[in-house]
């Protein structure tokens, strides 16, 4: 998707010169002729970055400005002044401004000065996801909230190893990460095994690029025997060759690793690096077990989602709020954000109600129709209920009376199952 410009400015030349240099370069514009247009735009559909004349005939252009960063405390703002306004200039920059640009100005100056504002912002949004402030960690459990307290303790102690288990989708590489990010070697290199294309070429493997820094292997229940014993010798002494090298070389640096099975029933993992991993374990918790949390992620991810479509979505319908809550989700905080993006594709403005949500009524219903294979995929019977009923809605059009007449019970009941579902956990 290409990144977005609001150009503000009450003179027509102005907007219309800049607008055409801006979409040569590749960019989406859109233009307001006055602050009241613009800050409407701004709350409709916010831009990536803001090119803001400080003179508009019906507004402070400063005044816009501190609306503006107010709504939108990250929005890269390019303010535009008169010759010898240092003034603005300056009280523009401590608005939050980007940067400025004096009149009269050439295109390139615009150009580059967008291009710069749009590269921080994909700088900081990266700095955000890698230090684990990204947008997964949305939660008011107590499960949660215990398990990242757990991480703050872990990242400040200077513990050689780290395992970190969970299901598939619950955030083990945001958790290695946080610990990274959080200790002292948090100016150190954060590498994780896989990062390089073909990395058994590199010079300097990924083992000694991680100076200094976190080592992260992902899924090391995967490992075959011979990388195993090659990992239970490092964690042991930090001590490793260069592939095709004779030399014995050190390294500083703290491992994290990190696996959704369970190594200590597993036949094929060694007990042996199984216990030498395992002496500091943080384990992530499944979205099932996080009460109403999978609510206010599928909120958080409704507006990320709603924003980038360009779409006026209000929430979500009681029933599909009642089937997110439901939901057992064997694929956690990866499978919601997936399942929220397509349901907003999908949906027309207003309220996402069940019909946006087919493919999790299909996956709810799956459960009803098959034994669990283990116990963790154990459903209450209420669950059950609001499964069959969440699917027989959505065959009903959404048509509330047509699926209480089918499931021959009342309105009443129907609404009550709706509107006071089942815990999930």
């Amino acid at each position: 998707m290409r990144q977005s410009v609001l150009i503000v400015d009450d003179e027509e030349l102005i907007r219309r010169s800049v607008r055409i240099a801006l979409e040569g370069a590749g960019y989406s514009v859109a233009l307001a002729a006055s602050g009241t247009e613009a800050l409407r735009q701004l709350q409709d559909d916010p831009p990536d970055c803001v090119v803001i004349d400080l003179r508009l005939g019906d507004a402070d252009g400063l005044d816009v400005l501190r609306t503006a960063r107010a709504r939108q405390p990250h929005l890269k703002a390019i303010v535009i002044t008169a010759h010898g306004d240092v003034d603005s200039a300056v009280q523009a920059l401590r608005l939050g401004a980007f940067d400025f640009i004096k009149k009269p100005f050439d295109l390139d100056e615009v150009l580059a000065a967008v291009a710069n504002a749009l590269h921080a912002d994909v700088l900081e949004r990266q700095v955000a996801h890698y230090s684990g402030r990204s947008d997964e960690w949305v939660f008011a459990s107590d499960v949660m909230r215990a398990t990242l307290q757990h991480v703050e303790k872990v990242a400040v102690q200077p513990v050689p190893v780290v395992l970190v288990l969970g299901e598939t989708g619950t955030g083990k590489e945001l958790a290695a990460r946080a610990i990274h990010q959080r200790s002292p070697r948090a100016r150190g290199p954060f590498i994780e095994r896989g990062a390089f294309s073909d990395a058994r070429e590199q010079k300097r493997g990924l083992v000694e690029l991680a100076d200094g820094g976190t080592l992260f292997l992902d899924e090391v229940g995967d490992l075959p025997a011979a990388a195993q014993a090659k990992l239970l010798k490092f964690v042991e002494t930090l001590e490793f060759r260069r592939v095709g090298g004779t030399k014995l070389l050190s390294v500083d640096c703290r491992v994290v690793a990190a696996t959704h099975r369970r190594l200590d029933e597993s036949a094929t993992f060694r007990r042996d690096l199984y216990y030498r991993l395992a002496g500091v374990t943080i384990t992530m918790p499944p979205l099932r077990d996080r009460g109403d949390d999978v609510l206010l992620l599928a909120r958080h991810f409704l507006a990320r989602d709603a924003r980038r479509y360009h779409k006026t979505l209000t929430g979500f319908t009681p029933d599909a709020e009642a089937l997110l809550r439901a939901h057992r989700w064997p694929g956690n905080v990866r499978e919601l954000k997936a399942a929220i993006s397509a349901a907003v594709v999908m949906a027309e403005d207003g309220a996402i109600g069940i019909d946006a949500l087919a493919p999790v009524q299909r996956a709810m219903l799956s459960t009803v129709t098959e034994l669990p294979a283990s116990a963790d995929g154990i459903m209450t019977i209420e669950q059950l209920q609001l499964a069959y009923v969440a699917r027989v809605l959505a065959l009903c059009g959404g048509n509330k009376v047509l699926a209480a007449q089918r499931l021959d019970i009342s309105r009443q009941t129907l609404a009550r199952w709706i509107a006071d579902p089942p815990d999930a956990s």
